[in-house]
């Protein structure tokens, strides 16, 4: 059930509270919530600078949260923005403890939860090994195909979402992703590790713990735009391939300046996805109806605890 703009906004500033939970927030957070925000049609009067910048008063917020689908939502978000990055501190797990009493979160949606994140933080395994291609042609042409290929396949899983649980979904995707972002870099001869693919997926403004519940949260939002829209798995999936081959081209050893404005060449390159997504939308139906019963049957047990949250991801990763 969709939830008003004034609970919408409270739990918007509860997140803000999770981030600067020591005091304020801190470069790369105000990145990253920046970069989730500024997908949103916030209402008039409100900014993405009056969101990070005002003190925000967690009671009064979480007081405002009338409804049972707003309480639920904010503890899933606050939840999975605490841990997704991987940093959970004492201030984090005290406040997110306050989150918990004050919105009634059940035994049931805590473990839940609980079981998103896995004890390792392992890539999904594949059986498939990508040879480096030194001819530029043929690597820029096997490298398109794969990435149109995990782009397909993030929108598939989008149409699946666990009843519930959207956030295993879309960490599923950001699985897809960084092992997009491993693939791509293979292709040129390099070995990229799961923490740099991450910092790369980062570097976009995707994968965040930020980025994911606040799009979980605007999902819940009549009129909160794009990064709820059809298209958004497979824009952001795609345009992401084609920075991560392009940032690539020029060699590990003079991509650090090309890090630095990866967010700047992702939103300009999204344009070229959402055009692809228009002209191939015959293809993209297809593919998705070619994967929907084993994502089904995959997402079926995942949401009956069949597997957990890394094995889902596994499966999934393997239908590339």
């Amino acid at each position: 059930m969709p939830i008003g703009e004034t609970e919408a906004l409270a739990c918007l500033r509860v997140l803000v509270a999770v981030a600067r939970v020591d005091g304020t927030v801190h470069h790369d957070e105000r990145k990253s919530l920046s970069a989730a925000l500024e997908s949103l049609e916030l209402p008039a009067g409100t900014t993405i600078a009056s969101l990070l910048e005002t003190d925000v008063d967690v009671d009064v917020e979480l007081a405002r949260l009338a409804s049972e689908e707003a309480r639920e939502q904010v503890y899933r978000s606050a939840y999975f923005m605490a841990h997704a990055d991987g940093e959970y501190d004492p201030k984090e797990a005290e406040l997110l403890a306050k989150i918990e009493r004050a919105t009634g979160a059940s035994a049931d949606v805590k473990a839940s939860l609980e079981r998103l994140f896995p004890a390792t933080d392992e890539a999904p395994a594949s059986s498939f090994v990508i040879h480096p291609i030194e001819d530029p042609a043929e690597r820029a042409s096997a490298i398109e195909g794969r990435v149109f290929r995990y782009a397909c396949l993030a929108t598939a899983l989008g149409a699946f979402p666990i009843p519930g649980l959207a956030i295993a979904t879309d960490l599923a995707v950001v699985a897809l992703q960084l092992k997009m972002i491993r693939d791509v870099g293979a292709y040129h001869g390099n070995r990229v590790d799961r923490a740099a693919a991450k910092s790369l997926l980062y570097g976009v403004g995707l994968g965040t713990g930020a980025r994911l519940a606040i799009a979980n949260l605007a999902k819940l939002v009549p009129g909160w735009g794009s990064v709820v829209g059809a298209t958004s798995s497979f824009v952001s999936t795609y345009a992401l391939g084609k920075v991560i081959a392009s940032y690539f081209e020029g060699g590990v050893a003079s991509s650090r300046k090309g890090a630095d404005s990866l967010r700047q060449r992702f939103l300009a390159t999204e344009a070229e996805a959402r055009s692809i997504y228009a002209d191939k939308a015959d293809v993209i139906i297809q593919s998705q109806r070619a994967d929907q019963l084993a994502l089904s049957r995959l997402t079926q047990a995942r949401n009956a605890g069949d597997l957990t949250q890394d094995e889902f991801e596994s499966k999934v990763a393997a239908l590339v």
